[in-house]
């Protein structure tokens, strides 16, 4: 319990500690000057980041960082736990812009940073809103800015990895980028398995791009559970479901 009320108290700290540092960046935004205070963005949010997995005692094994693409991409992941954010602003490149769920906008301090870095959010109960989301995913990767997704639509909390959803993947086919599959595996260990913060290993896998331009509308169907089963071939039986 201890170790969570550390965590928790760093999280509230840090935020209001970065708070000058969101408004500047805001400021410079609306005044069109976004390149300017992009490697301020991303490196607050990486610093972030990379502190919650320190002090949850996260221990983090990375393989593949060759297949990091320079060019645009969407990069797509399983789903075990809150902690999956973290992992992927940190260990798969430079921090992106992520599609996340509707409800994480509502928490105090968080919103204005996933802003500043372009998130995506989804509210899965209201289909025309979903929609607006894809739209939104599919011009933000159109006008040259990488993302993360989660297809799954929610956390598996080490269970078996759940069914990718197909549209998630229009932001890579409509723009024509490539998709890079990325196995997160240990990470409900931090927090899902016990309720609590609590140390644990975590292995990351990134996994060579998946070009999509050129791809046939069979291909484009079958990349969902394609992409499922890369992220797969490199995890524990128990996750295959």
């Amino acid at each position: 319990m201890i170790h969570t009320i550390i965590w928790a108290a760093y999280l509230v700290i840090y935020m209001i500690g970065v708070a000058p540092a969101l408004l500047y960046c805001r400021h410079q935004i609306k005044k069109g000057n976004r390149e300017k205070v992009t490697p301020l963005i991303e490196r607050k949010a990486y610093h972030w980041a990379d502190r919650l997995l320190w002090v949850a005692g996260a221990k983090i094994e990375v393989i593949g960082e060759e297949n990091i693409p320079e060019e645009t991409a969407v990069f797509v992941a399983n789903h075990q736990s809150y902690f999956d954010i973290p992992i992927v602003l940190t260990r798969t490149g430079r921090p992106r812009s992520l599609m996340a769920k509707d409800s994480l906008a509502k928490i105090p301090g968080l919103r204005g940073w996933m802003d500043l870095l372009q998130c995506v959010y989804v509210n899965r109960s209201d289909e025309k809103a979903a929609m607006r989301a894809l739209m939104d995913s599919s011009k933000l990767v159109k006008s040259g800015f990488s993302m993360t997704i989660f297809p799954e639509g929610t956390r598996s909390k080490g269970g078996p990895v759940k069914e990718f959803k197909g549209g998630a993947f229009r932001a890579a086919t409509n723009a024509k980028v490539p998709v890079v599959p990325v196995s997160i595996e240990g990470t409900y260990h931090l927090f899902e398995e016990r309720s609590r913060i609590h140390s644990g290993k975590v292995r990351v896998t990134i996994h060579e791009p998946i070009p999509t331009a050129g791809m046939s509308r069979q291909e484009v169907r079958e990349l969902p559970e394609r992409v499922r089963q890369q992220i797969l071939s490199v995890m524990d039986e128990k996750y295959q479901g």
